[in-house]
C-alpha cells in the first residue's frame, strides 16, 4: 500500500491536467473535480456530455467529451443533496494510475480543485496527515516534456 500526504499533486492524464492540487479527505465517499461548466449534446446520435476544465488560471479552458456518464445523488459538505454527472478516469497519484468514478461539480470557491474521497484511495493508499506532497515528483512528467 502506497503512503500519500493530506494533500498531492496529481495528474488526469486523460483530461490533459498536471501537477493539479488534491485534498485528501477520508471523510468524503466519493472523489469530486472542479469543472467551468458542461452540457449533454447528441453527437452522432448518441448522448455525449461535453466538459470544460480550465487547468491554469490564464491558459484556455480542456473541452473533453464522455460516451459513458452518468448522473448520482451526492450529498455535500453541507448535507444538501445535489444531482452531478459521474465519469471513470484514470488519477495518478506519484508513480502509480488508477482507474476511478469521479463527479463533477463547481469548486471555483474551494482551495483545492480535486478532492479524493474514499472510493478512490481506499484499499490502495494509507494516507499520512503529517505530510504534504509526499508524491509529488515521483513518475510525473510536466506538459511540457
Amino acid at each position: 500500500m502506497d503512503i500519500i500526504g493530506r494533500r498531492e499533486m496529481i495528474h488526469l492524464p486523460e483530461w490533459g491536467g498536471f501537477f493539479i492540487p488534491a485534498k485528501i479527505d477520508t471523510g468524503a465517499f466519493r472523489t469530486a473535480v472542479h469543472c467551468d461548466s458542461y452540457q449533454e449534446k447528441i453527437i452522432d446520435g448518441k448522448a455525449c456530455l461535453e466538459v470544460y476544465f480550465t487547468w491554469e488560471e490564464k491558459s484556455n479552458p480542456v473541452v473533453v467529451q464522455f460516451t459513458k456518464f452518468k448522473k448520482r445523488v451526492i450529498k455535500n459538505s453541507f448535507g444538501q443533496t445535489e444531482e452531478r454527472y459521474c465519469v471513470r478516469t484514470a488519477i495518478k497519484i506519484g508513480p502509480r494510475t488508477i482507474q476511478s468514478d469521479v463527479t463533477l461539480t463547481n469548486r471555483s470557491g474551494m482551495k483545492y480543485p480535486v478532492l479524493l474521497g474514499r472510493k478512490t484511495i481506499g484499499k490502495k493508499f494509507l494516507v499520512d496527515v503529517s505530510h504534504i506532497n509526499l508524491n509529488t515528483f515521483q513518475g510525473f512528467k510536466t506538459s511540457n516534456e
